[in-house]
């Protein structure tokens, strides 16, 4: 029942393409996660998929093996490290593991499972508000966290 009724109050609020006036998000959004074509069937996989075509990563810190097996069919050439990475998946919002990312500005942090349960919602809420994160990108079956200097903080909601 919690996930039906967070998914109502995701749709009543969320927004498409039209509603974002930052032009990293926008380019991201129409020029990749709107591009037709299926890398998974489950939704949040194929953002995940799709996000990696999208930004090519050199370095990933991946905890899931599950995950990384799935990565591993589109991106074969990827180095699985726990030092400065470019992408970090975790398959669950939880503060304490994504306090561990070294990151970079350019890194992107792929979050599964934000509204599994409301102690999901609340670690995710938690990360949102953290000082170093400045881009979110909430699409309900998964979410994108960026560290981007040089954007303002914006936490975006769009539907896929």
């Amino acid at each position: 029942m919690f996930q039906f009724i967070a998914h109502l109050r995701f749709l009543a609020k969320a927004t498409n393409q039209h509603g974002v006036h930052s032009p990293f998000i926008y380019n991201y959004v129409t020029k990749c996660l709107y591009i037709k074509g299926k890398l998974h069937q489950q939704k949040n996989k194929n953002v995940l998929l799709k996000s990696i075509t999208y930004f090519n990563p050199e370095t990933a810190f991946i905890a899931s093996e599950d995950i990384k097996k799935t990565i591993q069919k589109v991106k074969t050439k990827l180095n699985f490290t726990s030092s400065t990475v470019d992408l970090a998946c975790l398959e669950l919002p939880n503060l304490k593991e994504f306090n561990t990312i070294k990151y970079h500005n350019n890194t992107m942090v792929f979050i599964d499972k934000i509204y599994a349960n409301k102690e999901s919602l609340e670690a995710w809420e938690q990360i949102k508000k953290l000082k170093k994160v400045t881009v979110t990108v909430d699409l309900f079956y998964c979410a994108i966290v960026f560290f981007r200097k040089e954007q303002a903080k914006e936490h975006f909601k769009i539907r896929i």
